[in-house]
């Protein structure tokens, strides 16, 4: 009802008036909202009614039970062949809508997975970028109706809808970090979860998936054959968020939710083979420990090499076997990744204010806008200075940036109040380090220590 309230408020307040729909109604000149008589009542009320209507109409609906019903059948098969991935069913019975699911993140079909889980439609909270495909966004958007959520800002739009569904009965999924993981562990959780979950006030549901990373990292595009599980870890009761605080209920979904790929295969040793595990991991690691240098970084199959002469191998447990000039490379990825970090950190970024730090060419740059097709605005070059990211003759200075993300993996998305700009980069291109970067800087603007990206 308050929809309708405020749809009210909005035709009386802004709705264009008409003359001819008046002289009925008018012997004088006196200004319409003056003189309300029936006939403009009802002329104002059905303008109302109509603009309500659009308003709801664009409200996520609900996800159909029967369509999610024909998604399992599909799919159960599908991941169960292609990357042994089986749920854990007897962790999930009796749980029922309206309900929020959370999980970790690790793969690009999770969505599907966790729906496995379940006995009815998941809506599920999904990037705007996904909604710019054109007809295939248009079929997702009837079949599964996912929520759009901008991640530049905290999207009100998005909490509405997500309010919408749990007050219409519906169940939500979500990916508290928004983010597939780029080395083995959870990417950051935004503190704003706790609080979501304590408005909706419907019982919370965790699951934490394992063994996506080694079966399809983020930056590999072949699979590997091992063993992917999920399953419901905890479920935290409306009564027992009541007595928690916004901070604690954070922690706890914080902790539940964290899971390190490595950790835990050093216990469970499961085995994953394949011959592509290392391909394309110079899109995520830059910096190689046993030179220091940067951009020299290579696969091909299993190995990961430089050209300095440094050259790994990733094993069938996901943990690399140095095979030659390898004594500073550390045993997994996630630990290579804090290497990479400190090196940045490092970096005397004053000394880049005129001149680039690195850059990389034909690159696509265009604009988009919330959930809509992006516009084209040039190809050419994305440099990282001291201060700014500049793409296309078009500067960012870091002070300006709202937040940066990868997409894709061949597409950076910088956030600012202009809107969001997208640099799509070429096969193979390093976006890692432009992220990397352009968060460390912010932390320094900021004077704090938060996140990168991942």
């Amino acid at each position: 009802m308050s929809y309708f309230c405020k749809t009210v408020e909005y035709c009386f307040e802004a709705l264009p008036l008409n003359p001819q729909d008046w002289a009925a109604a008018h012997s004088n000149n006196i200004s319409p909202k003056k003189n309300i008589c029936h006939f403009q009542k009802y002329y104002y009320f059905c303008c109302i009614k109509n603009r309500y209507k659009k308003i709801m109409s664009n409200r996520v609906k609900k996800a159909s039970n029967f369509f999610f019903w024909l998604l399992r059948c599909v799919f159960r098969p599908v991941l169960w062949f292609k990357y042994r991935f089986w749920f854990e069913y007897n962790t999930s019975k009796g749980i029922k809508r309206p309900c929020l699911i959370l999980a970790n993140h690790q793969t690009i079909f999770d969505q599907f997975a966790v729906g496995l889980g379940f006995r009815f439609g998941i809506n599920y909270v999904a990037s705007d970028s996904i909604f710019r495909h054109g007809f295939q966004s248009w079929l997702m958007k009837v079949l599964v109706s996912p929520i759009p959520f901008s991640k530049g800002s905290s999207d009100a739009i998005a909490i509405k809808d997500i309010m919408h569904v749990i007050k219409s009965g519906g169940a939500v999924g979500m990916f508290p970090s928004g983010n597939r993981t780029f080395f083995g562990d959870e990417c950051t959780i935004q503190p704003g979860i706790g609080k979501l979950a304590k408005k909706l006030g419907v019982p919370v549901v965790l699951v934490k998936i394992r063994g996506g990373f080694n079966t399809k990292p983020r930056w590999n595009s072949i699979p590997s054959k091992g063993k992917m599980r999920a399953g419901v870890s905890r479920i935290i009761s409306p009564e027992e968020l009541k007595s928690l605080s916004y901070d604690e209920l954070n922690n706890l979904i914080i902790k539940e939710l964290y899971f390190d790929e490595f950790e835990w295969n050093r216990k469970e040793q499961i085995v994953f083979r394949g011959e592509h595990k290392a391909e394309h991991l110079e899109i995520v690691l830059f910096y190689c420990p046993q030179c220091g240098q940067i951009n020299k970084l290579s696969s091909k199959g299993n190995d990961f090499l430089c050209e300095c002469g440094m050259h790994v191998r990733v094993n069938d447990t996901g943990f690399f076997d140095r095979i030659g000039n390898a004594e500073k490379c550390p045993d997994t990825i996630l630990e290579w990744s804090k290497l990479q970090l400190e090196y940045v950190k490092s970096i005397d970024f004053g000394q880049f204010i005129d001149k680039p730090l690195f850059s990389d060419e034909n690159i696509r740059f265009s604009l988009v806008k919330r959930a809509k097709n992006q516009e084209l605005l040039g190809t050419g070059k994305i440099t990282m200075y001291g201060d700014k990211i500049t793409v296309c003759d078009k500067d960012f200075p870091v002070d300006k940036i709202k937040d940066i993300a990868i997409q894709d993996m061949r597409r950076l998305t910088i956030y600012t109040e202009e809107g969001a700009f997208v640099a799509d980069f070429p096969m193979h291109g390093n976006l890692m380090k432009y992220m990397i970067c352009g968060y460390h800087l912010k932390n320094i603007l900021l004077n704090i220590e938060r996140g990168y990206g991942y």
